[in-house]
């Protein structure tokens, strides 16, 4: 079953027409991943898939039976019959198939160049529309918010997670002696005990002499855990494609008072900004709210407060502050949370010497109400 909704699938009818597009092309290969491929199409990876003006959907995969099994397409086109080259398959669709004189293809601005330059010139009847981006935006509107099929998936990868942290906390109570990179191994079977297919990304396991860094590298390392001060775990599952994203901020041992209104103030900024969440709230003002939270406690935030969760793990919305560079404004336009849409809330703030605390938890808004669907907290022992 492919995600896009049927009422969805018109929009995209409508935005070709609008543009004047022929074919809406997005590949999804080894050197370029394209979640909107298996939005499109339900076809999980390795494969093009072309929607033409008229509504008409084809699939070109890697794997025809993997194809067969997950897609939801009016045809399925195996390379096998063109010498094992897509893009012979792809040229016998535009010039002995479709028959036009012209055509004009919409692709996704991660595109591989060479793949377009290819095809450019082997079919030399398509040119490419000519604003990518303007693309890549309208995608990424429609999947900023989710059908109820998504929701449930996307729900059932934050239960994944939350699981996890009851593992998380017999680890920091039992073993204490133990690693950075055991936590991350327990964390990764654990999750796939419960059901994830594969982390939605690499864990995040920072001891209090690493996080304060923004992302750990290495992921996790070979030093122990359980050291006093503030640690913290970011970690998420996949679960049939959708991804969660939980961090878990834990404290060891006696905290200096800086410390303690580190976790205070940033607990304070994460209920805030739960607090205004509605349909309607305009997303910068439920950042600005967080991030004034921690500037009045003497904390900075330096990222946005949160992002939209679906097939990628950092989807569409961002949640992050209105710019303030005239160029960027030009392209800005404010969003305000939809029904529909599920999202993390994940203030914190980093201070070297001190360590790093987030909250982050993941959200949801199904039928006008607001749902907290993971069980982060501060922890401490």
């Amino acid at each position: 079953m492919r995600p896009i909704t049927g009422e969805k699938f018109e929009s995209i009818l409508k935005f070709l027409e609008e543009k004047k597009i022929d074919v809406l092309m997005i590949a999804d290969y080894e050197n370029s991943r394209n979640v909107n491929m298996q939005y499109l199409s339900g076809h999980p990876t390795d494969a093009t898939v072309l929607i033409n003006s008229s509504g008409e959907t084809i699939l070109m995969p890697w794997d025809i039976s993997l194809a067969e099994k997950y897609s939801e397409v009016d045809e399925i086109i195996n390379a096998a019959n063109f010498s094992y080259n897509p893009f012979l398959a792809l040229k016998d669709l535009y010039e002995n198939r479709w028959k036009k004189s012209s055509y004009t293809v919409g692709i996704h601005s991660i595109t591989p160049y060479g793949f377009t330059v290819k095809l450019k010139a082997l079919i030399p009847s398509i040119s490419y529309f000519g604003n990518s981006i303007e693309v890549d935006n309208f995608l990424q509107e429609l999947r900023a918010t989710k059908s109820d099929f998504e929701i449930k998936k996307l729900i059932q990868a934050a239960e994944i997670g939350n699981n996890t942290i009851t593992d998380i906390k017999d680890f920091c109570l039992n073993t204490p002696d133990d690693t950075e990179k055991d936590l991350s191994f327990i964390i990764r079977k654990q999750m796939a005990k419960y059901g994830a297919d594969d982390v939605s990304f690499e864990p995040l396991v920072a001891n209090s002499a690493r996080a304060h860094e923004i992302h750990q590298y290495p992921y996790a390392s070979d030093q122990k855990f359980c050291l006093p001060g503030l640690a913290l775990i970011d970690f998420g599952a996949k679960y049939q494609g959708y991804c969660s994203d939980i961090t878990v901020s834990i404290s060891f041992g006696d905290l200096s008072d800086d410390q303690i209104k580190m976790r205070e103030v940033t607990l304070k900024a994460y209920e805030a900004a739960i607090e205004m969440i509605d349909i309607g709230v305009p997303l910068w003002k439920v950042h600005d709210t967080a991030e004034q939270v921690l500037k009045d406690g003497g904390f900075q935030m330096p990222y946005s407060l949160g992002h939209g969760l679906g097939l990628s793990v950092h989807d569409s919305p961002i949640i992050s502050r209105k710019p303030t560079d005239e160029y960027t404004k030009k392209f800005w336009k404010e969003e305000t949370f939809q029904d529909g849409m599920v999202f993390t809330i994940e203030p914190g703030t980093i201070k070297p010497g001190l360590g790093g605390q987030r909250i982050e938890n993941d959200v949801a808004i199904q039928n006008g109400k607001v749902e907290i669907i993971t069980k982060s907290e501060l922890l401490s022992f």
